[in-house]
């Protein structure tokens, strides 16, 4: 199934439940449904290695990129919960943008960049001349969610612990560079430091011709977990973290770690 289809399917479902448990008030199933609107902000974080290759003769070494900061996002969507006596279970779907900010420094041979070199008054073997450069990114994911949680309940209802997978659907992915840096000077071809002038360029990571070895998943999981506090009856305020377990590229030689961090502000309907 699509993700559009499987997130009109459950929209459906969540409509029909709400229908159902409006006009079901004698049933003690649909008494002890609970289902809402909710909405927040997404905070990420993480770095990757991404192992070197080479290009033509050219050895590039391993990438370390390491976190930039904490990406701000944003999260929205639906839920449903069912009470048990000593338990409950939540669905979701929610639409979620997450930020990965990382900056990471890399020594190459000129002839590892095709700009690089084509910049250079002449062609220059390789091992002759390096250049160190300075990579900043912010990659942008947009996902829809649909997260399973199994929780319980203390301090009559009010406070909730749950923790259960979290299934994404990608729909869209990019990952924005800047990438300045210098040409590292070499006494023996009488070549002085030179600065590289600062380039920006963005990718879309769903596509293997753009993104090649950085190609994102369009289908992944995560393990989620996380506690809420009702105030009052018809508002819920969460806090949960999420770590992607089943991998964000498509290259399993890519490692690293992705963290979110989420706080959102649940409305119940019914």
């Amino acid at each position: 199934m699509k993700p559009t289809h499987f997130l009109v399917a459950t929209l459906l479902l969540f409509s029909a439940s709400a229908a159902v448990a409006q006009n079901s008030g004698q049933s003690s199933f649909f008494s002890t449904l609970e289902g809402g609107v909710k909405g927040g902000a997404t905070f990420t974080h993480g770095f990757t290695t991404i192992p070197g290759q080479m290009v033509g003769s050219v050895q590039v070494p391993d990438l370390e990129n390491k976190s930039d900061g904490i990406g701000l996002g944003y999260s929205g969507g639906l839920w449903v919960r069912k009470n048990f006596s000593t338990f409950f279970i939540q669905a979701e779907v929610t639409y979620n943008r997450f930020v990965l900010k990382q900056k990471g420094i890399i020594t190459v041979d000129v002839n590892a960049n095709p700009a690089l070199a084509n910049a250079l008054p002449v062609s220059v073997q390789p091992g002759l001349l390096n250049a160190t450069l300075n990579v900043v990114s912010e990659s942008v994911l947009e996902a829809v969610d649909v997260p399973i949680l199994f929780g319980k309940r203390w301090m009559d209802g009010k406070l909730r612990g749950y923790a259960g997978p979290n299934f994404i659907f990608v729909q869209k992915a990019t990952a924005t560079r800047n990438t300045g840096g210098v040409l590292n000077a070499n006494s023996a071809v009488a070549f002085p430091q030179t600065d590289i002038p600062a380039t920006t360029g963005t990718t879309n990571l769903l596509n293997r011709y753009e993104a090649q070895n950085l190609e994102v998943k369009d289908f992944t999981y995560a393990l989620e977990l996380g506690v809420g506090y009702t105030p009052i009856p018809c508002l819920d305020v969460d806090l949960r973290y999420a770590a992607p377990v089943g991998g964000v590229y498509k290259d399993k030689g890519i490692k690293g770690f992705l963290g979110i961090a989420t706080i959102s502000i649940g409305y119940k309907l019914f």
